[in-house]
C-alpha cells in the first residue's frame, strides 16, 4: 500500500470515528467532550497543512475551502436558522455532498436547491400548493417592479433584483439531472455541484437577512 493510499485510510478512519461522536452525542467527562475532541483534532489539521477540515455539521471530514466561501456558508446557516427554517440544514448537506471525503455532486446540487427553497417560498410563495424554485423565479422574474435589493444603484436608489433573479435561473437550469430522459439530462459534475452550494449559500443570505425584499 502507498504512502498516499495510507493517508487517505487515515482520512477515512477519522471521517467514521467523526460520524460516529456526532451520533453519540456529548458524554460523560470531567475533562472533554465530543465537540472539544473535534475542535482539538480540527487544530492539529490546521497545524500540520491538512486538506481537510472538520465538516460544517460536525459529522465528518471536508475538503478545506477558501476561507471567505466557507464565511458565507457560516453566516447563511446562520441567518436561515435564526428563521426557523431548514434551510440551514441543506446548506450544510450540500456542502458536506459537495466537499466531503466521497463526494456526491447530484445530492450536493440537490440540497444546495432545497436550501433556497425553504427560505424563499415562505416569502415568495406562501399560499402556492406546489411550491418549487422554479416558482420562485418566475415570481421575481415577472414582479422584478416590486422587489428590490438592500444595496443601491448608479442613482443611489435601491437596486432591481436582476443579479438575484439570474443567480436563481442559473441555480435552477443547472440541475440537468432534476428529471432523467430529456434530451439535456446528464449527470451533474463536481464543477456545477460546487458552483450550486456558492449560489445556493449567497441566495439565503440575502433571502433571509432580507437583503432581497419587497419595497
Amino acid at each position: 500500500m502507498s504512502d498516499s493510499d495510507n493517508d487517505m485510510l487515515v482520512i477515512e478512519i477519522v471521517d467514521v470515528l467523526l460520524d460516529i461522536l456526532a451520533k453519540v452525542g456529548p458524554y460523560d467527562s470531567r475533562y472533554m467532550t465530543a465537540a472539544d475532541l473535534g475542535s482539538q483534532l480540527d487544530g492539529l489539521l490546521t497545524m500540520g497543512g491538512s486538506a481537510y477540515t472538520i465538516a460544517p455539521d460536525g459529522n465528518g471530514l471536508c475538503l478545506r475551502v477558501e476561507e471567505t466561501l466557507r464565511r458565507t456558508l457560516d453566516e447563511a446557516v446562520q441567518a436561515a436558522d435564526a428563521l426557523q427554517r431548514d434551510a440551514g440544514a441543506h446548506l450544510r448537506e450540500a456542502f458536506v455532498a459537495a466537499y466531503g471525503i466521497k463526494p456526491n455532486p447530484s445530492v450536493a446540487y440537490s440540497q444546495a436547491v432545497k436550501a433556497v427553497e425553504a427560505v424563499a417560498i415562505p416569502i415568495f410563495l406562501p399560499k402556492s400548493p406546489e411550491p418549487t424554485l422554479g416558482g420562485v423565479r418566475s415570481t421575481l422574474d415577472q414582479g422584478r417592479n416590486k422587489y428590490v435589493m438592500a444595496v443601491s444603484d448608479r442613482a443611489g436608489a435601491p437596486s432591481g433584483i436582476d443579479a438575484a433573479v439570474e443567480l436563481i435561473n442559473l441555480l435552477w437550469h443547472g440541475q440537468r439531472d432534476r428529471h432523467a430522459g430529456g434530451p439535456t439530462s446528464a449527470p451533474v459534475s463536481q464543477e456545477a455541484a460546487e458552483t450550486a452550494v456558492h449560489a445556493a449559500a449567497l441566495l439565503v443570505h440575502w433571502i433571509s437577512k432580507g437583503y432581497l425584499r419587497k419595497k
